[in-house]
Formats: structure tokens, C-alpha cells, sequence
């Protein structure tokens, strides 16, 4: 079960590069797709950024909706989600093709994921230099819930169901260890 997480962490949400999915709508369709390339851009207020190409569905559904949602998944998902970077929102319903539900949003009207271990809520900061010179979505987080014990200030790897994906390029994916190194 998810709880919500003070804002004040949501950045440590992703700061590690997980493998996210992001959500949003296109009228009421909904549509999402892998992005590996995603940073923290501000802790107060908490912003995301997020590299998604002009071309993809996702980014028209982000422009005309105003708002996403990043959402965090474990590595049993990996096979769903290479499957979500393989077709286009246009034409099928990622849904229907995966094992993915929606789960409704607290804020927002973009879904999050039921499977995810992490939902982040995001309204769009339009920013048209960051988007047309570098296909960059920034957005502010209004909203983040985590699976309880998954996270105390920073993600928890030790247990298997905690894990996170990451990518390291083509079809070739890792996932944390657990170790933790504290050197306060």
C-alpha cells in the first residue's frame, strides 16, 4: 500500500535515475511511456525534469493536459515496460497491452500506475525553450505517495520488491544491489 510522502523528499524520488513511466491524458485517453532520462531540477519548490521527444504522443498529451505523472516501477514490470517503449499511444492502448491499470490521481487529472511503487503528481511548467531546443518537460511536483517501506528519506533496496529499474542502454537493464553507505 502507498502512503504519501512529505514533499519535501520528492526529489530523492528519482534522484538515484530509475527507469520511470510517465502517464498523462489526450482528451480521455490515456497514455504512457518509459523515460530514462529524468533529474530533480528544484527541492522548494520540488521540480522534475523529464527528456521526451516532440514526436512522442506522450509529449502532446503533457502540452494539452497540463500535467503527468512519473511513476516508479520494479523490476517484474521491465518486460511491460519495454513493451510501452515499442508503440505509440496513438494507435494502441498501452493499458489494454500491458499489465498496467490506472489508478486515479490526488491532484491531478493525469493517472497514476496501480503496479508502481511510486507515483509522483506534476503540473507542467511550460518552459518553450526547454522544450523546443531540448525536448525538456519540467514539472512541479503537487503530490507524491510510496509504498510504505520502501522509503525512510531515501529509497530502501534491501528488499527485492523495493528495487528499482535502470537503464543502461538498448534492451540491457540493472537493478540496485541494497547496499546502503552512510558517511554521515
Amino acid at each position: 500500500m502507498r502512503k504519501e510522502l512529505n514533499l519535501e523528499f520528492a526529489t530523492r524520488v528519482i534522484n538515484h535515475g530509475p527507469v520511470v513511466l510517465v502517464a498523462s491524458l489526450y482528451d480521455d485517453k490515456a497514455n504512457i511511456t518509459p523515460v530514462a532520462w529524468t533529474m530533480p531540477i528544484s527541492k522548494k519548490p520540488p521540480m522534475v525534469a523529464l527528456e521526451i521527444g516532440r514526436k512522442h504522443f506522450i509529449f502532446e498529451c503533457i502540452k494539452k493536459t497540463k500535467d503527468f505523472t512519473v511513476n516508479i516501477v520494479s523490476p517484474e514490470y521491465v518486460k511491460d515496460l519495454l513493451k510501452c517503449g515499442k508503440v505509440s499511444g496513438r494507435s494502441v492502448d498501452k493499458f489494454d497491452e500491458t499489465s498496467f491499470s490506472k489508478s486515479d490521481s490526488r491532484v491531478i487529472k493525469s493517472p497514476g500506475l496501480n503496479e508502481a511503487l511510486a507515483v509522483m503528481e506534476c503540473e507542467l511548467i511550460q518552459d518553450t525553450y526547454l522544450e523546443e531546443e531540448y525536448n525538456i518537460i519540467a514539472g512541479k511536483v503537487k503530490y507524491v505517495e510510496i509504498e510504505e517501506g520502501a522509503f525512510n528519506e531515501h529509497w530502501l533496496f534491501q528488499d527485492e520488491k523495493f528495487k528499482t529499474v535502470h537503464h543502461l542502454g538498448d534492451r540491457t537493464f540493472c537493478f540496485p544491489d541494497g547496499k546502503i553507505i552512510d558517511i554521515r
